[in-house]
């Protein structure tokens, strides 16, 4: 970053990642000013930028944020904002966080990226190495923004990109990616599937050629990882004999560069529903191709605690399970729940949406749950799906409460209600934790026997 040094540096966005940009920028020696169009930001960054001497305007975008040599944009601004195109059209130079941090981490980079199980796979990765004694840090989505460790040293980075932060990265380069899953996510943001996917893609076109790439085998073609003999695909078929990751009934099993490296069993993993099985297996391979001390694999497991909000067990009450799952923010997401969830189920639908289709929803509603309850802005939109596809068991409600409420008169003993929306919290809460917390409050609540996990 030396040639920063004297150089003005306009950081748009005063979110978390914009600060710690800022501080990245400013520690490099340049002139920095930081623009945000909301009316307000917390008190304790408005603090943060003026300790460390930043300059700042909240509210808009004034001619001053124009006066730079080159903008960062912080995490999850559009392409199509007004301040970037002006930007473009008076030759500033724009880069995104990605492109400006990743060349200053001193340790190996995996990046993970997909549309469901980013936080808990990119979490399983770091427990693992640390379990094998490797010295990994999780940064970008689940853990501190990127430029809190510009020019630190650690064994591993591994950080969960988005697709929003993805669509920017044009020049940095990753060790290992991990690619989860690829489906309909964010159309709203990124205008079509087909830009969702040329974003998610840059998890693989920027591997570096000595670097390896995991991905579901279905999703090889989206992703271009065709005829690459260092891209390593999941699949559920039992062909041990060619380079892969092979999920069975009762293990998984590794094979790369022709050599076997056997998992875990299936009941070694501690997590609800099939896709995390899924998810262990690429955090496992993640693992073994870092070169890192090969162990057993489930005394990591073992220990592993997963991230609230994603098919998290709260609590059984009357024979009834409690699951939250509130950062099901897509359909694909949702769908993925309910096929993975054993039993019968009550599902609490609705909230934002991102313009997706919700056919499929629909369709495993039918296949997996006992009832519906939908609430929020997408509710009567959920409901004509629910109706295109002949499903007659559901209620639309007012709030979460009534959700619950009308949740466990539904189900049965044995059953699960489970919350996973298939969209975004923003209409009725600030984030998918508040949402997931009030659900969780309002099932430890119910009257009856509590099992807590």
């Amino acid at each position: 970053m030396k040639d920063l040094f004297g150089k003005k540096i306009t950081v748009l966005g005063a979110g978390i990642s914009g600060e710690a940009l800022a501080s990245c920028a400013v520690r490099s020696g340049a002139s920095v000013f930081v623009t945000e169009s909301k009316a307000d930001i917390p008190e304790e960054r408005r603090l943060g930028l003026k300790d460390m001497g930043v300059d700042f305007e909240i509210g808009g975008h004034s001619s001053k944020a124009l006066e730079c040599d080159l903008m960062l944009v912080s995490s999850g601004v559009s392409p199509t904002a007004p301040l970037l195109l002006e930007a473009r059209d008076a030759g500033i130079e724009v880069m995104g966080e990605v492109d400006f941090v990743l060349p200053n981490l001193d340790g190996k980079v995996i990046a993970v990226t997909g549309t469901n199980g980013k936080t808990t796979t990119t979490s399983l990765i770091a427990h693992l190495l640390k379990v094998s004694g490797v010295d990994a840090l999780t940064l970008g989505n689940i853990g501190s923004p990127l430029g809190d460790f510009a020019c630190k040293r650690r064994g591993v980075f591994v950080i969960e990109l988005s697709s929003f932060q993805l669509h920017w990265t044009e020049k940095a380069e990753f060790d290992i990616s991990v690619v989860t899953n690829i489906a309909p996510d964010h159309i709203d943001w990124h205008r079509s599937y087909e830009n969702y996917i040329s974003a998610k893609k840059k998890a693989i076109s920027h591997r570096r050629d000595t670097g390896w790439s995991i991905v579901q085998e279905r999703d090889r073609s989206l992703l271009g990882g065709q005829g690459d003999p260092r891209t390593i695909g999941l699949t559920f078929e039992n062909d041990l004999k060619k380079d892969g990751i092979y999920i069975g009934d009762e293990k998984a099993t590794a094979v790369i560069e022709g050599i076997r490296h056997d998992l875990f069993k299936s009941g070694q993993v501690p997590l609800l529903g099939g896709h995390n099985i899924e998810n262990a297996a690429m955090a496992a391979t993640a693992c073994i191709l870092t070169s890192c001390k090969e162990t057993d694999w489930s005394i990591g497991l073992a220990s592993y605690k997963a991230p609230p909000h994603r098919c998290q067990f709260i609590v059984e009450k009357n024979g009834i399970s409690y699951v939250d799952d509130s950062k099901g923010t897509n359909v694909a997401s949702t769908c993925t729940a309910l096929r993975s969830i054993p039993g019968g189920k009550v599902v609490i639908l609705g909230g934002k949406g991102k313009g997706e289709s919700y056919r499929d929803l629909a369709l495993a509603v039918k296949d997996n749950c006992r009832y519906a309850i939908l609430l929020g802005e997408e509710r009567f939109a959920i409901a004509e799906a629910l109706k295109e596809q002949n499903v007659n068991d559901w209620e639309i409600v007012q709030s979460m409460e009534e959700a619950v409420i009308e949740a466990s008169g539904r189900a049965k003993r044995g059953d699960t209600v489970l919350l996973s929306p298939a969209c975004t919290s923003w209409d009725m809460y600030g984030s998918y934790k508040e949402r997931g917390d009030h659900f969780s409050g309002l099932a430890k609540a119910i009257e009856g026997t509590d099992v807590e996990s």
